[in-house]
């Protein structure tokens, strides 16, 4: 059985909008003759009659009612499928699909994002918040392009660049007395405790720095991003290890706050990462590029 033909549905789907052969050829700029032909061709195609004329009106048969939707669909897809090539033929650079961090997307990347989409506006970049384990899942299914992570990652199959460290601090109530200059594992673990969310990498490593004076404390409260802690530190009722980026920045102000260095100092390295071997685009490389610039900014 021969595979449908487009133009015929389109000039079906015409003649019957347009209510007549006549205003149908007018529309698609042929000939009345050939605008019957094509309609007279799709009707011999399924051995049905499709149209009824009454006067120089054009009105569906039942088979032709069945036919429209089937017919609008078709044209409707095919539109679409010629409108995303016609992207690729001018100028467009793709998709570029970002996995990171929540704190990381809000306190270092708005800058870049802003000069790319400013430099490239046709440029189409998506972001992923998450864990480094479910970015990192998501680049070796090609779910993401590239991923912004903590390193170090012991994984061959990825490819890593270091950018920067992300040096974390203490933070506590402006209102808390007896606030050393540097606070240790000690003093922190007899301090009600805000943190991040277990499974993260932050998490991690603020309870690596923790055991050094013993088995880290429960804490009081868990929250899934840096402002609702930063938050609850504000009002007075806990103390917290965040990174150093996410002060002065973002939605909570730091006035009901005190910020002090760790001792031993800790923090973690943030590279870019992607899948060994997996083939670039333009976009992609732009993307890559500009985020290479966070290791100068920092």
């Amino acid at each position: 059985m021969r595979s449908l033909n487009l133009d015929q549905l389109r000039a079906f789907v015409e003649v019957i909008e347009r209510g007549s052969f006549t205003a149908a050829a007018k529309e698609l700029n042929l000939t009345q003759p050939a605008v019957t032909h094509q309609v007279q061709e799709l009707e011999r195609r399924f051995n049905v009659d499709l149209v009824e004329r009454f006067g120089k009106r054009a009105y569906l048969t039942q088979a032709g009612e069945k036919l429209l939707a089937h017919a609008r669909q078709l044209l409707e897809d095919d539109d679409r499928a010629q409108m995303e090539m016609r992207r690729f033929d001018g100028g467009w650079l793709g998709r570029v699909r970002i996995g990171t961090s929540a704190t990381v997307l809000m306190y270092a990347l708005p800058p870049i994002l802003r000069r790319l989409k400013t430099d490239h506006p046709q440029l189409e970049i998506n972001l992923k918040a998450g864990l480094t384990a479910t970015t990192l899942e998501m680049l070796k299914t090609n779910a993401l392009d590239v991923g912004l992570c903590a390193l170090p990652i012991e994984d061959p199959v990825f490819e890593t660049t270091s950018l920067f460290e992300d040096q974390l601090v203490a933070i506590l109530p402006a209102k808390m007395t007896k606030v050393p200059k540097k606070v240790t594992p000690a003093f922190l673990s007899r301090c009600p405790l805000i943190l991040i969310n277990e499974g993260s990498a932050l998490r991690r490593t603020v309870g690596e720095w923790l055991q050094q004076a013993g088995p880290p404390p429960k804490p009081l409260m868990e929250f899934d991003h840096v402002e609702a802690i930063k938050s609850v530190v504000t009002v007075g009722l806990g103390c917290s290890v965040v990174p150093k980026m996410c002060l002065g920045r973002g939605h909570v102000a730091t006035a009901g706050m005190v910020m002090r260095p760790l001792s031993p100092s800790v923090g973690r390295q943030v590279g870019l990462v992607r899948l060994r071997g997996k083939r670039s685009t333009d976009g992609i490389d732009l993307v890559w590029a500009a985020l290479l610039k966070l290791q100068r900014r920092h």
